[in-house]
């Protein structure tokens, strides 16, 4: 074999090999592009997964049998009947619906629980009648026994409204029947209803508190202040009745902060008299509370063009804030909102509206403890009952007054210091300065 063909066939043995490693590599790389990638945490950049609904889920609740809603249908017309000749005999007023007065639904009341039912009337003017079945509820729920309770309240139109009260597993809830006269003035059950409670507790005062479960009842329950339901199991003292009634009035904390700051007559600290004023107008006059809408007509004061204020002549202020606060004139006008060219101070009259998801209702005087001073004057202790927050004390204070020949007079409020402490706000207080900002 000649040296050209050792070369020739050398060469050629050398191009294969070289063909045949380059195609291997291209099939290993092949190969590698198509394997399956590993899963990968997902970058910053990517979407976030769906957030958990914040929501209140509704507690489970077994809906009531046919036989044990009807038992509490059958009780609730017994209480009825019971009360019968009583609705028969009322006075129902002149208007197309029937207005059983203050003194007929009293009645009818007492009746309910001299016939063995648990009762109250819707505004608890009254003291619960036959009371202790429910305070021994009350403390078996603490105490963890399961066990059912009910009790009826009777509405001034004659309906009665029969809540049944149970813990069982764990779970409170409440079942409603709603009664009425019919035209043949038989009683008629016209609703019913099943609701959870996320709280069912009787308070070491003596309050039944009820919350409805947040998850069945809707967010707006809260912001409307109608998901506590509030009952005074322990009987209220009705000479402590009488003096919050006499001193305090049922708007005792409407948009005023006489009786929610603490002042004394030498320190008037932070007492707002303007918003006072609409308060211990309608108490001097004996006139409904000003508000926005009526203080034109009731009061006939003279509206600012395109605001809320109302300017009430310096004189007829003065006499109306001096007749229940002893403070001098000049001392009253350097702490209040006036202004000379117009003749008068500014007024803004509360609307309801501003009680409701801006401050959720107003909270109730509840006297808890009274007594003499050696001046004559006379101590309150109140406790701020705050049904839409759910609380029996929201605050307490010490209400000082003295009797006058004509009358009584505010000495001073002190109100107790605590973290806890739930004050109604001044809505219109910021909306009162910030208009006379604009108008000066």
């Amino acid at each position: 074999m000649n040296k050209r063909l050792v070369v020739f066939l050398l060469c050629l043995a050398f191009s294969v090999g070289l063909v045949t490693w380059l195609v291997s590599l291209d099939d290993k790389k092949a190969a590698q592009t198509t394997v399956t990638p590993e899963p990968t945490v997902a970058s910053e950049t990517a979407a976030p997964a769906p957030e958990e609904s914040t929501e209140p889920t509704a507690i489970p609740l077994e809906p009531v049998s046919n036989a044990k809603m009807k038992e509490y249908k059958d009780n609730a017309i017994a209480a009825m009947e019971a009360i019968r000749e009583l609705y028969l005999a009322a006075d129902k007023g002149t208007a197309s619906n029937v207005v059983l007065s203050d003194a007929s639904v009293a009645e009818m009341v007492v009746a309910l629980g001299q016939s063995g039912y648990t009762a109250v009337d819707y505004h608890c003017n009254l003291n619960v009648q036959n009371a202790q079945p429910l305070i021994d509820f009350g403390n078996g729920v603490k105490a963890g026994i399961e066990g059912e309770a009910c009790y009826y309240v009777l509405h001034s139109d004659g309906t009665l409204h029969a809540n049944n009260l149970a813990y069982k597993d764990g779970i409170s809830y409440v079942t409603t029947v709603s009664v009425e006269w019919d035209e043949n003035t038989e009683p008629s059950v016209y609703s019913t209803g099943q609701y959870a409670l996320a709280r069912l507790e009787l308070t070491d005062k003596g309050w039944l508190i009820c919350t409805r479960d947040s998850g069945s009842g809707g967010s707006s329950w809260a912001a409307n202040g109608n998901a506590y339901t509030f009952l005074r199991l322990s009987a209220y003292d009705d000479t402590k009745r009488q003096l919050a009634s006499k001193y305090m009035g049922e708007q005792a904390y409407w948009e005023n902060n006489l009786f929610t700051c603490s002042w004394s007559t030498s320190d008037f600290g932070q007492l707002d008299f303007n918003s006072l004023f609409p308060l211990l107008y309608s108490r001097y006059y004996g006139t409904v509370p000003l508000t926005g809408s009526n203080m034109g007509y009731i009061a006939g004061f003279e509206k600012i063009q395109d605001t809320d204020l109302y300017i009430v002549p310096y004189e007829q202020f003065q006499q109306v804030i001096c007749s229940y606060i002893d403070v001098d004139v000049d001392t009253l006008q350097w702490l209040s909102d006036d202004n000379a060219s117009y003749g008068g101070y500014y007024v803004i009259g509360a609307a309801q509206e501003y009680y409701n998801e801006v401050t959720p209702k107003v909270p109730s005087p509840e006297v808890t403890d009274y007594w003499y001073n050696s001046d004559g004057s006379l101590t309150l202790k109140v406790d701020a009952v705050y049904p839409a927050y759910g609380t029996d004390c929201a605050f307490t204070h010490e209400l000082t007054v003295m009797e006058t020949e004509d009358g009584f007079k505010y000495l001073s409020n002190y109100v107790y210091e605590s973290e806890n402490n739930i004050i109604p706000e001044l809505v219109l207080r910021s909306q009162r300065k910030n208009q006379i900002a604009i108008v000066e």
